[in-house]
């Protein structure tokens, strides 16, 4: 009888420590989540400020007016490095026949 006992009595304490440890992760996981859905919150804020200043700096009447000053100046941008020109790849495309040759995508009359 007395092992009965304490046998129920070993079960009743393992349960509750392990709901214990259990209940103690998850509140830290829900704190650790709290605090990435606050720092998530200032980064959004923090973005929509740098919007609104970008939009601001970058406004045309604020550029026109440091061009009219003097401040900025207009110039062409230099030459891209690559000197050949990108071309559209080569297709295979279908004739009515049925035979299939090789024309780019520029070579194909426009439907």
């Amino acid at each position: 009888m007395f092992f009965r006992f304490g046998a129920a009595l070993i079960l009743i304490v393992s349960v509750a420590l392990t709901g214990t440890a259990l209940e103690t992760q998850n509140l830290s996981l829900k704190r650790s989540l709290s605090q990435q859905q606050y720092r998530m919150e200032v980064l959004l804020e923090s973005q929509a400020k740098l919007r609104l200043e970008t939009q601001r700096l970058g406004a045309p009447a604020k550029l026109f007016d440091a061009l009219e000053r003097g401040d900025a100046s207009l110039y062409r941008p230099p030459k891209p490095q690559r000197a050949d020109q990108r071309r559209a790849p080569l297709l295979n495309w279908n004739n009515a026949n049925g035979d299939s040759r090789k024309t780019a995508v520029r070579d194909r009359a426009p439907e």
